[in-house]
């Protein structure tokens, strides 16, 4: 009987055993698995699982197709029975697309020198007029043959994403999108992005032989579909048929303003967002839609380059009448820019047969949708792509560190950077660095304003960069009154909604001097508190012209534009780092500007003041010697008046995470640089302290807070 119990307990083990191992399924890899079923032409060099298939029903693979090209077509449009079903529509997309890949590649579709360039260790003769003549009509028969691809790619992808339309059957929109609806969205995407991507490379592309028609100005031609200007008409000939592209550009008179004078060139470069310059951030703000997100460079955009900086002379005392202010003031030298092609046509037939396209350059930020046979489609966007444009272009940081070490005024003198057109319906957000830093180091901020719908609709970013060894008084001055040229260069009248209730971010040092932006007070009556010495008898000393300079730099007025401040790790009363052995050595190789101090410092030093006296000390003293705890600077200003209009915000890092533990420990908290003791502010609206270091304005936590605050000022 015990045996028998025995047996029937192995054999239950047994049968739950092999019941669990005939149940479990063999482990799949669901990534390997997703992409062998997703991958196509437009993510590796394989066409997709299912075109595959189709090629093999019909007798061919990839590589035969590619070379009996025609005949695969037709073995393909055989399989339908002559019928265009959508699901040969999209076979046929990627294998014109896949055509058109194989022949970019080839050399006869480059544009290459007549002759080879003259190697001086090998005798080459230059090709005779029978071999140049050869290799023309190679390259026309190839660039042909690509354009004519590219435009059958085009046609058959427009065609399956509106087979529906086209086909004047009911539109469903209960259906899921598949995998196929993705890969033939990119298949039209890539067409049209490659298409602008030859127009744009003129005399090196596949239209270099095109007839081009220009379109004049004085009186616009609006097209009839979505009132754009034409500017320009592409004929090719393909196929030994005339093939007609009409370029439009958006009715916008910032748009239309560079159109005419670029002499019909609107942009010198068109950058796609597929470019490999764009794909550096690391969240990239997008708009998912119909369209491919373009980057128009204007041509006669200012890039900030060493070369040009150093070969640069600029007056050390502007006016707000003199034009170099206006210089210093850049516009955003891209524009965002979402094209679509269109071919004639209302039909499934009339498309496919089409040789005139329609080509569309549309603001994203002024359209959230098109509409397209009767229906409304979103329209794609990339937010980031021209600040990303903006940043590989600039040589923001290395002059940031030139700045600090030269003597030269022209590098010297602050420069704002508006990062998109002035727009007279948004806010202001102005960002203000800090030491031996640049406007890059904003970018987590910035990208977040971009990637934020809500935020990037009614904010503006303004970005200064300036040179931080300057005295901190004169950066203060200078910076104020380029903010407040740029804001009556783009609105003289101060009625717009930009002109009122802007943001000034300030990190380190640019917190500090933000701070002294947003505040009313006299300095002058305060040094007497601080040294014995009269500075009433100095002051008489001085002419008149010395006297308006010193008052100017001595004087602090809140910006009228701005009611609220984020101060960032900023040290108001100083650092004890900037006293260290490090420190110090560092600010012995930091120079001032020769010329542009001149006013005051030689003045001061004319009158026997040298840097140790506390008015010396305040123009003679670069400003990461200012920062110190122990200067005058951080006596004098440590207890400016904020203006009551302003309400103001203080951020700031803890390195060792100890503020959890209550307030009791407020004296103990610090970034690493900055104690909390020195960036508290008694008023603020809030104060915030994060686990972090220095470097907390790229703190995700800091960028969340920052997000409250401006969603919060909307309301103002």
């Amino acid at each position: 009987m015990v045996m028998v119990r025995r047996l029937a307990c192995l054999l239950g083990v047994s049968l739950t055993l092999f019941g669990c191992a005939h149940l479990t399924p063999p482990k799949q890899n669901a990534a390997k698995l997703m992409a062998q079923t997703r991958s196509s032409i437009v993510t590796g060099t394989s066409v997709s699982a299912s075109t595959r298939s189709s090629l093999l029903s019909s007798g061919y693979e990839q590589d035969s197709c590619m070379n009996e090209f025609a005949d695969c077509i037709d073995g393909i449009k055989a399989l339908s029975l002559g019928k265009d079903s959508r699901q040969t529509l999209a076979v046929l997309a990627e294998l014109y697309y896949t055509k058109a890949q194989q022949l970019s590649a080839m050399d006869d579709c480059r544009m290459a020198l007549d002759r080879e360039p003259i190697d001086p260790n090998y005798a080459n003769a230059p090709p005779s007029q029978d071999e140049l003549l050869a290799k023309k009509q190679a390259q026309q028969t190839c660039t042909s043959n690509y354009r004519d691809t590219l435009y059958h790619a085009l046609k058959h992808s427009y065609a399956y994403l509106f087979y529906q339309h086209l086909q004047q059957s009911i539109v469903s929109n209960t259906h899921l999108a598949s995998d196929t609806d993705a890969r033939i969205q990119d298949i039209y995407h890539l067409s049209i992005n490659d298409i602008v991507r030859e127009l744009y490379a003129q005399e090196r592309g596949a239209f270099a032989s095109a007839t081009q028609f220009h379109y004049g100005l004085d009186k616009p031609t609006i097209e009839p579909v979505f009132n754009q200007v034409t500017f320009n008409k592409v004929v090719t000939t393909d196929d030994n048929q005339p093939t007609t592209l009409t370029l439009s550009l958006e009715n916008n008179p910032y748009y239309l303003s560079k159109l005419a004078k670029g002499g019909q060139h609107v942009f010198s470069d068109l950058v796609s967002a597929y470019d490999a310059r764009l794909s550096k951030l690391d969240v990239n703000s997008r708009r998912f839609g119909l369209g491919v997100s373009f980057v128009g460079s204007i041509g006669d955009r200012y890039t900030a380059q060493i070369s040009q900086s150093l070969g640069q002379s600029q007056s050390a005392q502007p006016t707000p009448n003199d034009p170099q202010y206006q210089a210093r003031i850049h516009q955003m030298g891209h524009v965002l820019l979402t094209a679509i092609i269109i071919p004639k046509g209302n039909t499934l037939d009339e498309v496919l047969g089409a040789r005139e396209f329609d080509g569309y350059f549309f603001n994203p930020q002024q359209h959230k949708e098109i509409k397209l046979f009767d229906t409304s489609y979103p329209l794609a966007a990339n937010f980031s792509a021209g600040y990303a444009l903006w940043l590989s272009e600039n040589q923001l940081k290395q002059l940031s560190i030139l700045n600090m070490l030269a003597k030269k005024d022209s590098i010297a003198l602050p420069q704002l950077f508006m990062l998109e057109p002035y727009d007279p319906n948004q806010k202001v957000v102005i960002m203000l660095h800090g030491l031996a830093s640049s406007p890059t180091t904003w970018v987590n901020l910035t990208n977040t304003l971009l990637s934020d719908p809500e935020l990037n609709e009614r904010y503006q970013v303004w970005q200064i960069a300036y040179s931080t060894n300057l005295p901190i008084l004169e950066n203060r001055y200078q910076i104020a009154k380029l903010i407040e040229h740029s804001f009556a260069s783009v609105d003289p009248t101060g009625d717009d909604v930009a002109s009122h209730n802007a943001i000034l971010i300030g990190h380190s040092m640019g917190g500090v001097i933000s701070r002294l932006m947003v505040s009313d007070d006299e300095l002058m009556p305060k040094l007497q508190q601080l040294e014995s010495k009269d500075q009433r008898k100095l002051y008489n000393q001085m002419s008149y012209a010395q006297k308006q300079a010193l008052e100017q730099r001595f004087t602090l007025n809140a910006l009228p534009q701005v009611d609220t401040a984020v101060f960032l790790s900023a040290p108001f009363r100083g650092t004890d780092y900037a006293d260290r052995w490090f420190t110090r050595a560092a600010r012995r190789i930091i120079h001032l500007p020769l010329d542009l101090t001149q006013m005051v410092g030689n003045t001061l030093m004319n009158l026997g003041e040298d840097d140790n006296s506390v008015l010396g000390s305040l123009y003679l003293q670069n400003g990461a010697s200012q920062l110190s705890d122990r200067s005058s600077f951080v006596a004098l200003t440590k207890d400016v008046q904020i203006h009551p209009k302003v309400a103001y915000h203080t951020i700031m890092g803890d390195n060792k995470g100890i503020h959890q533990a209550g307030d009791s420990v407020g004296d103990k908290i610090s970034d690493g640089i900055v104690p909390y003791s020195s960036s508290h502010l008694d008023g603020a609206t809030s104060e915030t302290i994060i686990t972090g270091s220095h470097n907390i304005h790229e703190n995700p936590k800091t960028i969340l807070q920052l997000r409250k605050i401006l969603y919060a000022h909307l309301e103002k």
